[in-house]
């Protein structure tokens, strides 16, 4: 272990050694918001896209179990699931925008549920057969913990999940077409917004002026897009990885990870690192880092490939990995990938772009 500690931390030199404070981009208005729209255009709008047409993918293989319960169209459903599992992970830390209206975003996904609400709620719901559950406008009107992908899993992979094969898994599949309805609609939605040529947020990012709230400068608009990486690795870290894995393999908790039913607590973190990548590359952010430090962008794809590396030495289910000495190494060296990537993004680009601090993807949590 010691060889791969050293590689993030020996990647670049911190900010902090250097003497004196950091040097700022001196890239113009144009430049700044070029890159928000490259972001926009690039990445986050055929993320959404992709996610839009996965839940519809979803709906249609749902109505093909509720039409016709079969093995293998069960099969069909959990392979849709996964691919929308994957969509979605690829642009869930864009927590801006479409996405937090109306709550859409934690309707998506309500995570995490520490109390197990969520849990509880959806095993009522298949205890009482509330039918109310079964049509998209009924399931809309209840908690959002009932209506997104957590719900979903336990429908395809929860306790008596076989039963969908079979035409005592009816309520059950009707309830899961309800929720791959609702995921439909929410998805569209968010697409739409994004899609919008004026008077959208697209828009406001790349035209922002004094009278928007939110936008009122290149600078605000581009701390939206340098958020997404700040916040992604950071709720990755603490998140997604730090509550399953605990201090060893003895203090592990299989149960804490994403998607653990399901066996996609790997495919959603190979998708967390692609969308994050994507949006890197497509955004080209680095364009804007003073020339003493354009190093820093060769430096995040290096992390970025370790993180390739590392996720690439995984296989799920991740449940098994945490609770094995041997198998959890990759493991921990993808979490100190992702605390290096997390701070060279909030203490080195960000303050190099001259972006100011308060970034946190956990506020409120």
């Amino acid at each position: 272990m010691a060889v791969l500690v050293a590689l993030p931390v020996s990647a670049v030199p911190a900010l902090a050694q250097e003497d004196g404070p950091p040097e700022t981009t001196k890239a113009t208005r144009e430049q700044k918001l070029d890159v928000v729209w490259n972001a926009i255009d690039g990445s986050i709008r055929p993320g959404y896209a992709a996610f839009a047409d996965a839940a519809d993918e979803a709906k249609e293989a749902m109505g093909d179990l509720c039409k016709l319960p079969a093995g293998e169209n069960l099969e069909g459903a959990r392979e849709a699931f996964a691919d929308l599992v994957r969509a979605w992970s690829r642009v869930e830390f864009v927590q801006f925008g479409p996405v937090m209206e109306d709550n859409r975003g934690s309707r998506i996904l309500f995570f995490p549920d520490r109390r197990g609400i969520g849990l509880r709620q959806v095993q009522a719901i298949l205890a009482d057969e509330d039918e109310s559950a079964t049509t998209q406008a009924g399931l809309a009107d209840k908690s959002v913990a009932v209506q997104g992908l957590g719900a979903l899993e336990y429908v395809l992979h929860g306790t008596g999940a076989d039963t969908l094969a079979t035409k005592e898994g009816n309520f059950r599949c009707r309830f899961g077409e309800a929720i791959t309805a609702n995921l439909a609609e929410l998805s569209d939605a968010i697409e739409a917004d994004w899609s919008k040529e004026a008077g959208g947020i697209a828009e406001r990012l790349t035209g922002p002026k004094d009278s928007d709230p939110a936008y009122r400068s290149a600078d605000d608009s581009l701390k939206e897009i340098v958020g997404v990486f700040i916040n992604g690795f950071e709720a990755i870290r603490d998140l997604r990885l730090n509550p399953a894995m605990g201090e060893n393999e003895k203090s592990a908790r299989p149960k804490a990870f994403l998607f653990y039913r399901s066996e996609l607590a790997l495919a959603s973190l190979r998708a967390n690192f692609a969308g994050m990548k994507d949006l890197f590359a497509a955004s080209n952010v680095g364009s804007l880092l003073p020339e003493a430090h354009a190093y820093l962008k060769d430096s995040i794809l290096f992390e970025f490939e370790n993180a390739d590396m590392a996720l690439g030495k995984l296989s799920p289910p991740l449940g098994e990995v945490v609770g094995d000495t041997a198998k959890r190494q990759n493991l921990t060296y993808l979490l100190i990938v992702t605390d290096s990537l997390q701070s060279q993004f909030a203490g080195q680009l960000s303050p190099l772009l001259g972006l100011s601090a308060g970034f946190s993807a956990l506020d409120g949590d």
